[in-house]
């Protein structure tokens, strides 16, 4: 048993011992369980085994049990240490027909007979009676179908999109009732795969299975992806590319159509890339996606971009122990500028003493400073340099400057009216005395 690899599942097995002969029970079986549940069609093994036995034989409701491995149902002999022998029965594939009593018998060295017996029973499967696609029509309520073979009565489980659904609910969005899952408000974000699992236990056995449901929803294209504008102006650089992105959702799926400066080309993909290497490329480019329920439109005006030109004048308008403040000389209108982008690096120590940089960023959606960097750490240096954003791209880095942050001034607690008039007072009377002194002399 030991060297050899069985890798079986197991069914129900009730193990009654039914030793013969006058000696104590020397033959065993394993596994031990008076009550083991399995499927049909899973694989099973048993062993029989014991000290100082041999003569070793399986016996099934239809005789004897062959040893020959071409036989569904088959035995083999178990190498095992000291003086044990046995011998393993092999369910290849358990069958209903397999139900009822196996007995393993052996002899001793005395000549007298041993055996012992185990009572087969085999639970069947679940097996689902359900349409494996299912369709409906959106903005109505679906009741996706899910039923068992059989005399089964199992409650069932249902799991879409990683949510879970057990309760038997009437109201919200989805409820599990008998026969399947109602979903209420149709939408094709409800579309996809669903799971049904059922489960049935008894007092003996419990089994389960599941299956899976795909969920067609009709309606009309929907772009997958929002792009403000109408048209939508995309920048492109000389001999960069550009994708035009018309991806969408739709049932059944929609004819794809294209034009460019209102001249139709054929593309029936959803997405189009154009290349800017000649300025006829560019223009207005207008997608159609249409099916039997609606279509729907994009349209994208590419216009050639210009990179702005790098800032000029970066400076510290104000510091404080955990704030920057920066500014910058008013970008050139020919630009288009948008906002900024600050770069900000600062040098840390770890214990041991190994430096690293620490780098961040942050975008500023305004043309106009001063440009804070907050929540910094005070008595710092950090290395700064920005750049100016356009719709079309990025202008290259300025040079960098190195700014030390404050350090934190720390008030020593004592009220400050009554010390400073106290200083004040003391210093008063002591000017005083000094010059009265210095008159009588």
């Amino acid at each position: 048993m030991m060297n050899l690899k069985i890798g079986f599942r197991m069914l129900l097995v009730t193990a009654i011992a039914a030793i013969t002969g006058c000696s104590s029970q020397t033959i065993q079986i394993t596994p031990k369980e008076k009550e083991l549940v399995r499927e049909e069609r899973s694989k099973y093994g048993v062993s029989c085994f014991g000290p100082n036995l041999s003569e070793f034989q399986w016996r099934g409701p239809a005789g004897i049990i062959s040893q020959s491995p071409q036989f569904r149902v088959h035995s083999v002999e178990l190498p095992m240490q000291m003086n044990q022998t046995g011998l393993l029965l092999v369910f290849e594939r358990v069958l209903e027909e397999d139900v009822g009593n196996y007995y393993c018998s052996a002899t001793g060295k005395d000549g007298r007979g041993h055996s012992i017996s185990i009572k087969l029973t085999v639970t069947k499967i679940l097996e689902f009676d359900t349409p494996a696609e299912q369709t409906t029509d959106e903005y109505t309520d679906y009741f996706i179908t899910c039923k068992v073979k059989g005399n089964a009565n199992p409650t069932f489980m249902w799991t879409h999109n990683d949510q879970t659904f057990k309760e038997k609910t009437i109201s919200g969005k989805y409820s599990v009732q008998e026969g399947g899952l109602l979903v209420r408000n149709v939408t094709y974000l409800d579309a996809g795969k669903y799971t049904c699992r059922a489960f049935e236990t008894t007092s003996k056995s419990s089994v389960s299975g599941s299956t899976e449901i795909n969920l067609k929803v009709r309606h009309k294209p929907v772009f997958l992806s929002y792009m403000e504008g109408d048209p939508v102006d995309l920048y492109v650089f000389e001999s960069d590319s550009v994708n035009l992105t018309c991806q969408n959702s739709a049932e059944p799926a929609a004819d794809m159509s294209w034009s460019f400066n209102d001249k139709q080309f054929t593309n029936p993909s959803d997405h189009y890339i154009v290349t800017f290497n000649q300025p006829v490329k560019l223009g207005l480019y207008t997608c159609t996606a249409a099916n039997s329920l609606g279509k729907i439109t994009r349209r994208f005006n590419l216009i050639e971009g210009f990179k702005p030109k790098t800032p000029t004048g970066l400076s510290v308008a104000r510091i404080g122990d955990n704030y920057i403040e920066l500014q910058v000389v008013p970008g050139d209108e020919d630009d288009k500028l948008i906002g900024y982008r600050v770069e900000y690096v600062t040098r840390a120590v770890e214990p041991g003493g190994k430096t690293f940089e620490s780098f961040n960023m942050m975008n500023f959606n305004t043309t106009e400073g001063p440009f804070a960097l907050v929540n910094l750490k005070p008595d710092t240096e950090y290395t700064t340099k920005i750049l100016a954003r356009n719709r079309a791209g990025y202008s290259e880095y300025t040079e960098p400057i190195v700014v030390r942050t404050l350090p934190v001034i720390i008030n020593s607690g004592a009220p400050p009216t009554l010390l400073d008039g106290f200083v004040r007072k003391c210093s008063f009377v002591i000017v005083a005395a000094a010059t009265l002194f210095a008159a009588r002399l």
